[in-house]
């Protein structure tokens, strides 16, 4: 069981569901994100991008990590790792986003972002194929973006280094080269749209919004699919407050 930290800010999300209406509903949320207060935040980004395509009202908490609000009493009663995101679903309280992404995907079938165990035919493949790309965003793409954030941004200048900044952007160039073979039978990553797509496109829109190159140069079919999964009305509503 747990409550919901005491906080001074908060700000109530009506996301667009599928069919792009504005969810309206006045009564108390029953659902809340911690998340980064920073919007570019690519773990918070895809959580917000997987609410949106469900069209589930919830309260987005931004929690200032610089100010340390994730280290409070309070807040480490939600997550004892002390990090974001955490989602609390009434008093269940989920930190991890890979984890949030599969609670939700499970919880709401009818936004068919991740196939039902029960479906039968091929479903138990393409939850595992789900589960492999959710891994390739945070196992992949994620640390390679931090390893050249880190050599090139870093405020401590022995940190900065232009042969670890190019090794980041090479694990960058492998991780493409696996979308781009995969999207060769298919316009999305696993079978129709679903959670593999909204994590990978919001780890590659948050390198696209760093890097001084473009790092889809060369990768024609990631390219396209990233412009298809961007210009959906849920990805623009997400998108614009990034």
């Amino acid at each position: 069981m747990h409550e919901r930290p005491r906080r001074q800010m908060s700000q109530n999300c009506n996301p667009r569901g599928r069919n792009g209406g504005t969810v309206v509903d006045d009564a108390p949320m029953a659902m809340h994100l911690f998340g980064s207060s920073n919007p570019k935040s690519f773990n918070t980004l895809k959580i917000r991008f997987a609410l949106a395509e469900i069209g589930v009202l919830y309260e987005f908490e931004p929690v200032d990590l610089a100010k340390g609000e994730s280290r409070t009493p309070d807040f480490k009663r939600l997550n004892p790792h002390g990090k974001v995101p955490v989602l609390l679903d009434e008093t269940f309280a989920l930190p991890e986003s890979d984890a949030i992404l599969w609670y939700l995907g499970e919880k709401y079938h009818d936004a068919n972002l991740l196939p039902r165990l029960d479906a039968g035919g091929d479903a138990l493949q393409a939850r595992a194929q789900i589960l492999r790309f959710l891994g390739i965003a945070s196992t992949a793409f994620y640390p390679a973006y931090s390893d050249w954030w880190t050599a090139t941004n870093s405020d401590d200048p022995a940190k900065r280094s232009p042969v670890a900044a190019d090794s980041a952007l090479v694990k960058v160039k492998r991780a493409l080269d696996v979308l781009e073979a995969t999207l060769a039978s298919g316009e999305h990553l696993v079978g129709g749209f679903s959670l593999a797509d909204v994590a990978n496109v919001s780890i590659l829109f948050s390198l696209k919004r760093r890097l001084q190159i473009d790092p889809l140069a060369g990768h024609e079919r990631v390219r396209a699919w990233y412009q298809r999964v961007t210009a959906r009305p849920t990805w623009q509503s997400v998108a614009s407050e990034a």
